[in-house]
């Protein structure tokens, strides 16, 4: 008798418990936005989110847009590439509805963003959060651990737009947006320094592709690609593997397989205007899902260049 009171009490506590997590979305969803905040236009919310901070800047001013991983040498904030110019601003923090998982953040502003990107990162590969959080967007709640931010930024028809996603460690979930009107259009040169760190490291990943999980590569992905070629004639006669990573729940085999039409689409699109006899040999490689990076599973395409690596 006892111990059946006691399976109909634990019983009990565990339906208590599952609605507790099923209910909270949704009471997390009855909070309201701050007055007069908006999204931004073209730019959807994550579903049930709300607003808790909102900033609009109707005047141009002088403004700066990150494509670059933030970084604290001592006390100082170092950022790579930026770009500087002449905007008005929206900067809007979202709060994230209870029990959602980071990952569904991250793919929705990845879904929104992604093909018009000119730089993205995830995890430690995105610097100091408190980097980002105090200095950058002057707003201590969004600072969390390093392995749990994401940061994409892109160009959308000439308006620029970033998004900065974490969890900090009570689990609660920010997403801080921020879209610049140019007063003049702006011309975002990404891959900048491209060469260079494949000159100097023996490898470098391309930014503004990102590889859907089908292996295709956007339209905008293929011109990022195709505008890159006259610069890879420097590595005339050396070997350049062009490297596609995919990730997914799928089998790994499927993905490699995938990944080995990605690698050639995008080997194809680089060797575009280079000269056979006097650019790169350039080799395309499906890595898959086996190669990833320490601040989270990314696609993306990366050259190699291993008589680089070799040298050193």
């Amino acid at each position: 008798m006892l111990a059946a009171i006691a399976n109909l009490i634990s019983q009990y506590d565990r339906l208590c418990r599952w609605l507790l997590l099923a209910l909270a979305p949704g009471l997390a969803a009855a909070a309201s936005d701050v007055p007069g905040a908006a999204d931004p236009p073209g730019l959807d919310r994550f579903p049930r989110a709300w607003i808790i901070a909102y900033e609009r800047q109707d005047e141009f001013a002088p403004r700066e847009f990150i494509v670059s991983a933030v970084e604290k040498i001592r006390r100082e904030l170092r950022i790579e590439r930026k770009l500087r110019l002449d905007a008005t601003a929206v900067r809007i923090t979202y709060q994230i509805p209870a029990g959602v998982p980071l990952s569904e953040v991250i793919a929705h502003y990845e879904q929104a963003l992604g093909s018009e990107a000119l730089f993205s990162c995830r995890g430690r590969d995105c610097g100091r959060s408190n980097g980002w959080a105090n200095q950058v967007f002057g707003r201590a709640i969004l600072y969390g651990p390093e392995a749990n931010q994401f940061y994409i930024a892109a160009d959308v028809g000439g308006e620029l737009v970033s998004a900065y996603v974490i969890e900090r460690g009570n689990r609660r979930i920010y997403a801080h947006v921020e879209a610049l009107q140019p007063r003049e259009a702006v011309k975002a040169v990404t891959n900048a320094e491209l060469t260079e760190e494949l000159a100097g490291n023996g490898f470098a990943a391309i930014a503004g592709v990102r590889p859907r999980r089908d292996g295709s590569i956007p339209d905008a992905g293929l011109e990022t690609l195709r505008g890159l070629s006259a610069r890879l004639r420097i590595f005339e006669r050396l070997t350049v593997y062009v490297v596609c990573h995919l990730y997914g729940p799928e089998d790994a085999a499927l993905m490699l397989e995938r990944s080995t039409a990605c690698a050639q689409a995008a080997r194809d699109a680089l060797g575009e205007g280079i000269d056979a006899s006097a650019g790169p040999n350039l080799i395309p490689f499906g890595a898959g899902p086996l190669l990833p990076r320490a601040g989270g599973a990314v696609a993306r395409i990366e050259l190699v260049l291993p008589h680089r690596q070799q040298r050193d």
